[in-house]
Parts: C-alpha cells; structure tokens; sequence
C-alpha cells in the first residue's frame, strides 16, 4: 500500500513539474526569443556594413554564404567564388563606398532564416545611388549568414 501511494504521489509531481509554466509565460518567452532573434539578425547587418566600411571587398564576403547569390540589373550571380569575381572591380575603386541601414528585421520562429531590409546609398566619386535594399539570410554554425541579396535604385523624380 505504502508502495502504492509513493508511486501515485511522485506521478503528481512529476505531472506538476511538467506544467510549470503557463501559456502567457509561454507565450512570453517565446516573443522574448524572437525579438533577441531578430535583434541579433539587425545587429549581423549592422556589422555586415561596418565590416563593409572597414576592410572593403574582404569584409563584404566574410558575411556570405558559400552558396549565396545575388540579383542584379536582371541578372543572378551564384556562388561565392563568382560573386567575389562580380564585385572585384567595384571595391577596386578607391571612390567606392556603399553604406546601409536596416529598417527592419525578421526571423523564422525556429532561427535558422530571416531577412532584413532598408536603405543603402553607394558612392564612386561624385555619383551617388540610393535605394532599398532586401538581404535573405540563413544561420550558420550560429551565424547570420547572407545567402541572397539584392537591391533596387530609387527612381529620379522628373524636374
């Protein structure tokens, strides 16, 4: 009989244990988890530009994928080997400098997508671009990672 009751009392507590927290404080932690996701996702674009800034060409790539492509003026690059090739004579030019601010990001619930975008403004010499910009990223090894780029230029309003 003893036997009989410790058995039924620890099944309640474990059943209790189980339970402890409620649906709100769920709900809670898991609105929590998302926002850290997607501020940690804001803060991997935010040094994709600083990283940019600082080392060019070689801070640009350090933040994609191996697989990553990217869509440009109609045309889709692939590959990381190919994409440091399309983007050699651009950083080659000492006048180039491209800068961005994400305005907003969001990530899958289970972490390991997400995407950003905002404005960019690219400069050589004396020309100046403006734009949106849209950066698909994938987790990697608990990294951001940039596996698809691409952006569109503001049109010139008519004077």
């Amino acid at each position: 009989m003893r036997i009989m009751i410790c058995s039924v009392l620890l099944g309640t507590a474990l059943l209790i244990s189980g339970q402890s927290q409620s649906p709100a404080a769920a709900a809670q932690s898991a609105n929590s988890r998302q926002a850290a996701l997607e501020q940690q996702l804001r803060d991997a674009d935010l040094e994709f530009c600083r990283q940019t800034a600082a080392r060019r060409l070689d801070g640009w790539m350090d933040f994609f994928a191996d697989d990553a492509s990217i869509l440009q003026n109609g045309k889709t690059v692939s590959g990381k080997a190919d994409l440091r090739k399309h983007y050699e004579p651009m950083f080659a030019n000492k006048d180039f400098t491209l800068t961005w601010t994400p305005v907003h990001a969001e990530a899958a619930k289970d972490g390991s997508l997400g995407y950003t975008y905002g404005t960019y403004e690219a400069k050589t010499g004396s020309d100046v671009s403006r734009g949106m910009y849209l950066t698909i990223w994938r987790r990697v090894n608990g990294k951001w990672k940039v596996v698809m780029d691409t952006g569109s230029a503001a049109r010139q309003q008519p004077q």
